[in-house]
């Protein structure tokens, strides 16, 4: 039996100075929860710091009495300052224990993530496989998916039927870490759960580099039973993390269903996967009455010429159609714009601020693309990027100090980011529309 230990890093400074903290809802990672129901079915002694929720102050004393044999990390890009920091803590005081990275920063770098951290080893894609045989004490080169210095394991290997996993383990957790309310979550905790893993797009900003681009999903009987799992742990709410739920629309639609039967438990968003391609007004009003409040479109702009050019699969016809179609059902709608794109002119700046303003949205966020590791804009912007660019630098710096955009100055875009946000929240029509959902009880936020 190995004693594991598994750390999601918080956010540092990635919010200090701005706003955008209020929208965020901290809720248990699913992934360390998933991870840790594996390793304890296998008879492993797990413990989960979640330090986004529950900074630890005596870091090193806890360190000290658990003394793991295994530490795993899994962070975001956000979050690289601070995992190296715990990463270099955990390598001084347990020089002998296995330090292990994943999730989405380390899938898509794993050779620098090792050479700027005192980590043995990272998995890449999907953990639970790897991370339970290097637990058992398996040769990390024999391991799929496993990178180490100087060696690359096999491929990763996928985990499917999904429906094999247990149940997150949201015992681990201190729910009461997880009440803070914030404008997208009324009812907390709220639980982050899946409904499947993987997504078939071809956006030119967005990494598959865990999940890779192939759909695979639990059934739905499966994931119902995931939602009042949640309940009996004591969440109040959940908020479907897919990268593409409506990707199998009956599914999506089954899903519903059985949330309806079942009573609708406990009241949903989606801030994330929901397509304006291939759905309907059924399946939106389905989910308002399987328990849905709020849904989030990734609607990027308002040009189809742009939309062709990232890859995004969808027209600014079919985004009019779906956000029209969830705000008669009833359904508090998002939409998340990006100013910047490759190819992007002062016209097309125009055209998206335009188009968002003519939505019936509720709530509107405008972000300047920035390349990620791993995306395909990662791989085209390398040379735009700051010679002294670090990870490091995405959580805390403002854009303009570690990429060069190559079609726009930052004074057009950082101006044209604040006109859209004027242009949408100043119209007398979405004051009128927010005071009228309010007074008929229908505004979730």
């Amino acid at each position: 039996m190995a004693r594991v230990l598994l750390i999601r890093p918080g956010l540092g400074r990635y919010y200090s100075g701005v706003g955008a903290g209020l929208a965020v809802t901290t809720s248990p990672p699913v992934n360390l929860a998933t991870l840790a129901a594996v390793l304890d079915r296998a008879g492993h002694a797990v413990r989960v710091w979640d330090l986004e929720a529950s900074p630890q102050h005596d870091l090193v004393g806890a360190l000290r009495s658990e003394a793991p044999d295994l530490i795993g990390f899994t962070f975001r890009t956000p979050q690289w300052e601070q995992a190296r920091g715990l990463m270099a803590l955990a390598r001084n005081l347990l020089p002998e224990a296995l330090l292990v990275a994943g999730g989405p920063h380390a899938s898509s770098l794993p050779e620098q993530t090792l050479a700027q951290t005192s980590l043995d080893l990272v998995v890449r894609g999907e953990g639970e496989h790897a991370l339970l045989a290097l637990a058992d004490g398996e040769g990390p080169r024999r391991v799929p998916g496993v990178v180490g210095r100087g060696f690359a394991g096999p491929p990763a290997q996928r985990v499917e039927p999904l429906d094999d996993l247990p149940l997150p383990a949201w015992s681990l957790f201190d729910l009461g870490a997880y009440t803070p309310r914030s404008v997208v979550a009324r009812q907390t905790p709220t639980a982050d759960l899946e409904s499947s893993r993987g997504c078939l797009a071809q956006c030119i900003y967005c990494t598959k580099a865990v999940f890779g681009r192939r759909f695979e999903p639990f059934s739905p009987e499966r994931f119902v039973a995931s939602v009042l799992h949640a309940k009996d742990a004591g969440f109040r709410s959940f908020n479907l993390v897919d990268d593409s739920f409506t990707t199998d629309l009956a599914r999506a639609k089954a899903i519903c269903e059985l949330l309806i039967a079942h009573g609708s438990p406990l009241p949903w968003t989606a801030t994330n996967g929901i397509r304006v391609t291939g759905v309907d007004t059924d399946f939106f009003r389905l989910a308002e009455r399987a328990g849905c409040r709020l849904l989030a479109f990734g609607l990027e702009s308002g040009s189809d010429e742009r939309l062709r050019a990232i890859g995004k699969g969808a027209t600014t016809a079919q985004a009019r159609r779906s956000v029209a179609a969830a705000q008669a059902a009833g359904i508090t709608t998002v939409g998340y714009f990006m100013l910047g794109l490759p190819g992007e002119t002062v016209q097309s700046l125009q055209a998206t601020i335009d188009f968002a303003a003519g939505l019936a949205l509720d709530w509107a966020k405008f972000a300047i693309t920035l390349p990620l590791p791993g995306t395909p804009l990662w791989a085209a912007w390398q040379g735009r990027l700051s010679r002294d660019f670090d990870p490091g630098m995405t959580g805390h710096r403002p854009p303009r100090d570690w990429f060069d955009h190559p079609d726009l100055s930052w004074e057009i875009l950082e101006d044209a980011q604040r006109r859209a946000y004027r242009r949408f929240y100043g119209r007398p029509a979405w004051l009128r529309r927010r005071l009228a959902r309010t007074l008929r009880g229908r505004a979730y936020l």
